[in-house]
């Protein structure tokens, strides 16, 4: 059985284990990945239940058996009870005979007032020995069906503790898969909602929204900022430490931190131009450079890093066309998130 519960471990790696994180998918390989990721969450699931059942099944077969030790164990004390009410008649019985004499066929027919009186009297010893012998027996064989079954008791009992210990670390590991299955299954069809596929001018391709639940942001290109700069990209505010997405696909240029922009994500898009995410909490694991993405894949968390107020955590978002001067991103952000 534990040959068995290896070889599900092997498997469950297998089930769960992510596509090359550092290839984007297209959305048909995302939907691929979403149905393989469906089987493997049913797979799951169903050998969680074949594993529950097994148990239920042998704590049935425990139950079982102790209540037919129970009704073994009444019979044993009915049947002691018979034997030693046998046993007491018995020696009523040999001690008569030693008053009276033989019981042997001859001596019976010498002592009886005829032989019909013999046959009468040797016909109730008879019975009366027959009697109390097959009580004796029953006695007898009762006691070896109890030890019989206490000693199967015992084994079951021991096969369940075994079972128990085997299940409780299968289920461990088959609901721990079971989760994470789930949790990609419902990040990847997370991610294909985030998507949509774009046909505006310069925007041709697939785009998520770099937030997703509760966001806001307004056209600010080209307002006044301290130092007599201009605004040059978008606000995109959240709450602090929310999930920041990837705009489209690409591969994180580079992450490097500043005064001005905190921590900040270039993410170089396949459609030839460069986004820059600043202010920054922290990046994610995809979010490193070198990481391939795809549209709605996690890759930053939200702050307030640089120059940026900690009451009001954002991400200042660039376009850079050809990865040259910025442009007014407000359309680019509001056709993938409105």
């Amino acid at each position: 059985m534990r040959s068995w519960f290896g070889a599900v471990a092997v498997l469950v790696a297998a089930l769960v284990a992510p596509s090359t994180s550092a290839d984007a998918v297209t959305q048909d390989q995302l939907r691929s990945e979403i149905e393989e990721a469906e089987r493997t969450v049913d797979d799951l699931s169903t050998r969680l239940d074949d594993a529950t059942e097994r148990y239920e099944n042998t704590w049935a077969e425990i139950e079982s058996t102790k209540v037919e030790l129970e009704r073994l164990s009444r019979r044993v004390i009915q049947l002691e009870q018979s034997a030693r009410e046998a046993e007491r008649l018995l020696s009523e019985r040999a001690r008569a005979v030693f008053k009276q004499g033989s019981t042997q066929p001859f001596e019976i027919l010498l002592t009886s007032g005829g032989p019909q009186e013999a046959v009468e009297r040797a016909a109730m010893i008879a019975t009366l020995q027959l009697r109390e012998g097959t009580r004796l027996e029953d006695a007898l064989a009762s006691q070896i069906a109890l030890e019989q079954t206490r000693t199967l008791l015992a084994e079951r009992e021991e096969r369940l503790d075994e079972l128990q210990a085997d299940l409780a670390v299968q289920e461990a590991e088959l609901t721990a898969a079971l989760d994470q299955a789930q949790a990609r299954e419902t990040s990847l069809k997370t991610m294909l909602e985030r998507q949509v596929r774009i046909d505006r001018g310069v925007q041709q391709g697939v785009y998520a929204c770099i937030f997703d639940g509760a966001f806001r942001f307004r056209d600010t290109w080209g307002a006044p900022r301290s130092g007599g700069r201009r605004h040059k990209g978008t606000d995109v505010f959240s709450s602090y430490r929310a999930p920041v997405y990837a705009f489209t696909y690409g591969t994180v240029r580079r992450v490097s931190f500043s005064g001005l922009g905190g921590l900040g994500l270039y993410l170089r898009g396949d459609d030839g131009n460069e986004y820059y995410y600043a202010h920054l909490d922290s990046a994610a694991p995809d979010g490193q450079a070198g990481r391939r993405v795809a549209p709605g894949q996690l890759i930053a968390y939200n702050g307030s890093t640089g120059n940026a107020s900690a009451s009001a955590p954002h991400v200042h978002f660039e376009v850079h066309p050809g990865g040259g001067a910025p442009i007014n991103p407000y359309q680019w952000l509001a056709a993938a998130c409105f």
